[in-house]
């Protein structure tokens, strides 16, 4: 699929690509070139304050999964209906 750079460097994704990567209007991307292609990556911005959060979590599950107090799981719909029930 074509696309070309307009003027004030702007390119349009094609409606198809949103569609298919569930892309919308203000979703944030980080440009990374890679041997010789752009690439475009969605990102999600967190506030300083709520990553600094997120980390503290990741470290408490590090912590537990260390010491073995993690919950280990047979497969992937056990964790899943685990996770449904926390909500």
């Amino acid at each position: 699929m074509l696309a070309e750079l307009k003027d004030r460097s702007q390119v349009t994704i094609p409606k198809p690509v949103l569609k298919e990567l569930g892309l919308e209007k203000g979703d944030m991307f980080d440009i990374v070139v890679d041997g010789g292609n752009v690439v475009l990556v969605p990102v999600v911005v967190y506030p300083k304050e709520k990553a600094a959060e997120l980390e503290a979590l990741a470290t408490q599950a590090r912590v537990a999964a260390a010491a073995g107090e993690a919950k280990v799981y047979d497969d992937v719909e056990e964790l899943i209906a685990d996770l449904h029930k926390a909500v």
